[in-house]
Parts: structure tokens; C-alpha cells; sequence
């Protein structure tokens, strides 16, 4: 028998850069999902790589996880963007916690303080920016999840616009996020806070002309600050002409790898002809909202 951690792929609807500094951020997490799947073993680690927070967690727990193969399984074939890194990790954390209790239990287990106090301790070398572990806890809880770090908030909400559809597009760019934290400087966060707080009266209010003014916000205080590469920006410029399409934005470090779209119900075939002339790939959308950490089978 095995041991399977199914955890969804995440992406910032918004709160990018905010994150950092451990303010509001709100993660959506779609199917498909990865699989970390652990079988009796010697120790193998499969296609995680030794250096990854993954892998140095596992290291350093040797004594547990020298008796397990290790296997993951990357639903999004290497497209970059959707939380493959912090899949593995939280796979890994699991099956380790997985000896203090049976899986029923492990939700009480699961802590999300616990849970970034060991991600940070692999996952960051101390220079520049530290990662800020928000993907980490949507990808434990789900859904669409609302995450504070500073004020310990934590709030899982189901897609609450009837007149809108979300569509995640990958670009085929791609940035080392570890090595742009590294060298990030400083910044004034007012203008990401302040559309931050649209988004979130949006889904209080389930107003969809409130939550797109929130997305567009967002997206243009970005491009001020300069967290949006040029690829992305041109790329923005042409999606907004496109039929249907209310608000666009890039997401995660420099909006390089993922596109977040937001169409009006049933008007979003414009957006995949669009997709399919660019030989870009439509990746998820508000029709594939996953659930946060699932775990199945036994050891």
C-alpha cells in the first residue's frame, strides 16, 4: 500500500509583494492537483531535489524518511508558476507528521505556524526578501483562501461572482523567484494595500464591479512599482481588447509565469481563441476550485 498527498496548485489572485511583508494576500487553488505518493522504502527521493525545501527537510529528518521511496507527481508537467516547490514541501511535512497521529488527526496537526516555522528554516538562506509561505498555507486549506500573516488570519472562501469567470493562463515565462527575493529592495506597499482592501470588500459585499475594480487596481499598482516584466505588460495590453475579457493581471513574482483573466459569464470564447493563436495554455478556471491538502491510502 501507499500513502498519497494530493495538494492543489496555487496562484495570488492578489497580495503578491504583500506577502512579504506578511500582509493580506489571497490565494486560489485549482485542480489539478499534485501527488506526493511515499511507499516503504530506502530513502529515495525520486524527482525532488535534494537542495529544494523538499528535499532539505527530508534530509533533515534522515532517521524518518530513510524508510520511505518518494514519488511526485507534477500535474502541471513542469509549467512553472503553480506551486510545485511548495507542494513537495507541504507533501513532505505531512508524511512527516503522518507518525505523530493517524491521517483522521491530521488536520488538528497541521498548524499553520508550525508548518512555516519549518518551511522557513529550509526555504530561506537569510538574504534579501524570505519567501513568504502564504502559498504554502492555501495550498493546506483551499478553495480560495485569505491569508494574513502579521494579524493571524486565515479565512477560506468558495468563488462568490455568478457574472464572472476566472481563468488562469501560463505564458511559458518564467522568473527564479528565489533569486528575484533576493535582490528586491525595500518598497512602499500603500497602493497594493489599498487595492487589496477593494478585493476584499468585494467578496464581502459579493459585488463583481467592485472586485474587478480591485484586480484592475492591483494589476496598474504592479506595473508602478515595477513588478511586472515587459513580457507580461505587453501581453496585458492585448488581453484587455480581447472581447469579454473585464480585468487581467499578472500573478506571483513579476506576473511572469501565470495571467489571471476575468471575463464576464459565458463570454470568455474570445479569450480562448485568443490562447489558442498565441499557443498560450489555459491552465484552470473558477470552474476547477480545488480543496486544500487531501490525503489517501495507508502505509
Amino acid at each position: 500500500m501507499s500513502l498519497v498527498f494530493s495538494v492543489p496548485g496555487k496562484t495570488f489572485i492578489a497580495g503578491e509583494y504583500l506577502a512579504l511583508q506578511e500582509g493580506p494576500t489571497l490565494v486560489f487553488l485549482s485542480q489539478p492537483c499534485f501527488e506526493l505518493e511515499a511507499n516503504k522504502g530506502t530513502g529515495r527521493l525520486g524527482s525532488i531535489h535534494p537542495e529544494s525545501p523538499a528535499g532539505l527537510f527530508a534530509r533533515k529528518h534522515q532517521d524518518y524518511f530513510s524508510q520511505f521511496d518518494l514519488n511526485f507527481k507534477d500535474a502541471y508537467a513542469g509549467k512553472g508558476g503553480f506551486g510545485a516547490s511548495t507542494a513537495q514541501f507541504l507533501g513532505v511535512y505531512a508524511l512527516w507528521l503522518y507518525k505523530e497521529a493517524p491521517q483522521q488527526d491530521m488536520e488538528k496537526l497541521l498548524d499553520f505556524k508550525h508548518l512555516l516555522e519549518a518551511y522557513y528554516e529550509v526555504a530561506w538562506k537569510g538574504e534579501g526578501q524570505r519567501p513568504s509561505g502564504a502559498d504554502l498555507v492555501g495550498q493546506l486549506k483551499g478553495a480560495l483562501t485569505f491569508f494574513e500573516k502579521r494579524k493571524g488570519l486565515i479565512s477560506v472562501k468558495s468563488w462568490p461572482f455568478e457574472d464572472l469567470e476566472l481563468h488562469l493562463l501560463h505564458t511559458g515565462n518564467k522568473v527564479a523567484t528565489h533569486e528575484h527575493l533576493k535582490n528586491l529592495k525595500t518598497f512602499d506597499a500603500s497602493s497594493l494595500e489599498k487595492s487589496f482592501a477593494t478585493i476584499r470588500e468585494s467578496f464581502e459585499t459579493q459585488d463583481s464591479s467592485v472586485f474587478v475594480s480591485g484586480i484592475n487596481a492591483y494589476a496598474d499598482s504592479l506595473k508602478s512599482l515595477g513588478f511586472t516584466c515587459n513580457e507580461t505588460l505587453s501581453l496585458l495590453n492585448d488581453i484587455k481588447q480581447i472581447p469579454g475579457v473585464v480585468a487581467a493581471k499578472g500573478c506571483g513574482a513579476l506576473g511572469a509565469d501565470v495571467v489571471l483573466v476575468v471575463t464576464r459569464k459565458l463570454e470568455s470564447e474570445g479569450l480562448k481563441q485568443f490562447c489558442q493563436t498565441r499557443q498560450l495554455s489555459l491552465m484552470a478556471s473558477s470552474q476547477k476550485i480545488a480543496n486544500g491538502l487531501q490525503v489517501r491510502g495507508t502505509l
